[in-house]
């Protein structure tokens, strides 16, 4: 029988932990980030000269050689001259009069910040304006032999000048950075990712899809291997069922003659009842390893009435309930369907009963009291099968869901082949769910299964907690 566990063992919590994706990400992202901080902190200690300044510069190089081209140019020169500038350099000269009106919400604020700057080179009187008798441009004023003037540039000559900060062009090359960062790091854990997948698949018992043997060599070698070995599992899977198979059609014909010849023999009605249930309990346990062996095969996709499904397994243990070894609860109000073999979910509901039945009693006077509700979630059923046991230690939980394993004391009354609960959690990660079990905190174990809808192919995901 099972056994309540004294105290549940403590573990301490896990880490969180990164995966390969995301680490590779990181580490690209960290050697671009310091990649890109020191280049930019190297070009802003080599240039440290704000965009005003340089302008200023430049403007003040136009002005001086525009006044010297004029000053020294012959008389009759100068309109030729002017005209020169203005068709191949876009630089205009015109005469400062009283009368300009100036537009200083237009001068902006570069412009207002140029102007300091300029009057430093050019001299105290110099004024930049935006806008000048309506004409958008960036106007400069000088004297010529005590004359003003106005000197006259396009706009986008100056505004050029204000490009896209340092500190602008490094964000928009880290983020191309970190772009390329998440694809190189996407291609180069694709190959672990799609292996990843793979084993998943096959630790469900589904034939994993063949996996490139091109790229890198250590990759293409260990796709080679793993396509190997997944041939290999295959074949050995297919030769175990065929075994088994052969096994149980060699065993079930000797023992349909023994329940024959019992029928025959002269023997009281004790001693024939005992020797046909020792023969139908060794012809369940080989159906219990044929059908073990086959839930690698595909389900059926079927539309099942759980209700109808339920009431019927109800039936079944009409027998066990009226001779006071079963108390049996089924609520299914909240399970109107399911999409799956209903053999599988017949078969997985109905071992867990007989589970519960066969170690779920407080004591052997007394009827295994058995509670299964039954609900639609997250597209499939979950499904509880409560008893009032004694319980399972904690460290044995998981090892009760390995095949052929039962606890010590349980071995010589129950005379079960210890693959009731394994045959569930097949079947339940045949569907991609999961089956776990769980103490109680007021004494007997629940078991948890859910069953997502099939439909033609499973997801795969993580394996189910045990």
């Amino acid at each position: 029988m099972r056994r309540r566990a004294a105290d549940a063992a403590h573990t301490p919590a896990a880490a969180p932990r990164i995966s390969l994706f995301w680490r590779t990400f990181l580490l690209l992202a960290a050697l671009i980030g310091a990649s890109l901080g020191a280049t930019l902190g190297i070009a802003g200690l080599l240039d440290r000269t704000p965009p005003e300044q340089r302008l200023a510069w430049e403007v003040a190089s136009v002005v001086n050689l525009t006044r010297s081209a004029l000053v020294s140019a012959e008389p009759d020169r100068r309109l030729d001259l002017l005209d020169q500038l203005a068709h191949e350099e876009g630089v205009r000269v015109l005469p400062k009069e009283p009368e300009d009106r100036v537009d200083d919400a237009a001068t902006g604020s570069r412009l207002r910040a140029l102007q300091p700057r300029l009057r430093q080179l050019l001299g105290a009187g110099t004024q930049v304006a935006g806008r000048v008798n309506g004409i958008d441009a960036v106007w400069i004023s000088f004297e010529i032999d005590g004359d003003d003037y106005w000197l006259i540039l396009p706009r986008a000559r100056v505004e050029r000048q204000f490009g896209p900060g340092i500190g602008l062009l490094g964000l928009i090359a880290a983020a191309l950075s970190l772009l390329g960062a998440l694809l190189i790091s996407r291609l180069v854990n694709r190959p672990l990712a799609d292996l990843s997948r793979a084993i998943a698949l096959l630790s469900r018992g589904k034939p994993p899809p063949p996996l490139a043997d091109g790229g890198p060599t250590e990759i293409a070698a260990l796709n080679r291997r793993f396509n190997r070995l997944a041939r290999d599992l295959a074949r050995l899977d297919a030769d175990r069922s065929l075994a088994l198979a052969g096994i149980s059609h060699d065993i079930r014909n000797p023992l349909a003659r023994l329940r024959m010849e019992i029928e025959l023999a002269p023997l009281d009605a004790a001693q024939r009842d005992s020797m046909a249930e020792d023969i139908a309990r060794i012809d369940r346990i080989v159906g219990q390893f044929v059908h073990y062996a086959r839930i690698a095969e595909p389900p059926r996709a079927e539309r099942v009435d759980v209700a109808a499904l339920l009431a019927d397994l109800a039936h079944g243990y009409r027998a066990a309930a009226g001779a006071g070894e079963l108390a049996l609860e089924i609520e299914a109000g909240e399970a109107p369907h399911w999409i799956g073999d209903p053999t599988d979910l017949h078969r997985a509901v109905g071992n867990l009963i007989d589970n519960s039945m066969r170690y779920g009693r407080t004591s052997p006077a007394t009827p295994a009291r058995v509670q299964v509700r039954v609900r639609r979630s997250g597209g499939g059923l979950s499904i509880e099968v409560r008893d009032d046991g004694p319980g399972v230690p904690a460290e044995d939980l998981s090892r009760l869901l390995e095949p052929f394993a039962r606890l010590d004391d349980a071995r010589s009354e129950s005379g079960g082949s210890g693959l009731g609960l394994a045959i569930v959690e097949r079947l339940a990660r045949r569907y991609g769910g999961g089956l776990r079990l769980v103490n109680l905190p007021a004494g007997g174990l629940c078991a948890s299964l859910t069953l997502p809808d099939y439909h033609g192919m499973v997801e795969v995901g993580p394996d189910p907690v045990r």
